[in-house]
């Protein structure tokens, strides 16, 4: 596995744990922090897909450099592109996190229901 696999993976693990106490009675204990966490996790995501479309990181070795020999994939995930379903996934979670930011702000001043 590349590091930006490993690094998704880690992440993809981060989020799911996160989700999963918002569903609990725990979620009380993170207070305003969920939507700035929410907001990190997209801007990593959106960082990643940045670095695999230039290359930096899709062939595991973190240099860019892909050597034309096709050793260990690289020709083939070097400067991918963007994977539109993790950039709108993460666009979603951007958009997530900024709406429970205002939210947080909005129930605050007693403006909420």
């Amino acid at each position: 596995m590349t590091v930006s696999a490993w690094l998704m993976g880690l992440l993809g693990l981060v989020v799911i744990v996160h989700g999963s106490v918002l569903l609990t009675e725990y979620a009380a204990r993170l207070g305003t922090a969920s939507g700035p966490l929410m907001i990190g996790y997209s801007l990593v995501m959106l960082a990643n897909q940045a670095l695999l479309s230039t290359g930096i990181m899709g062939d595991g070795s973190g240099m860019g450099m892909d050597s034309g020999m096709n050793m260990g994939g690289s020709g083939m995930t070097a400067a991918m592109g963007w994977d539109a379903g993790m950039v709108a996934l993460a666009l979603l979670m951007l958009v997530s996190g900024i709406i429970m930011t205002q939210g947080n702000s909005t129930m605050d001043d007693g403006m909420g229901m």
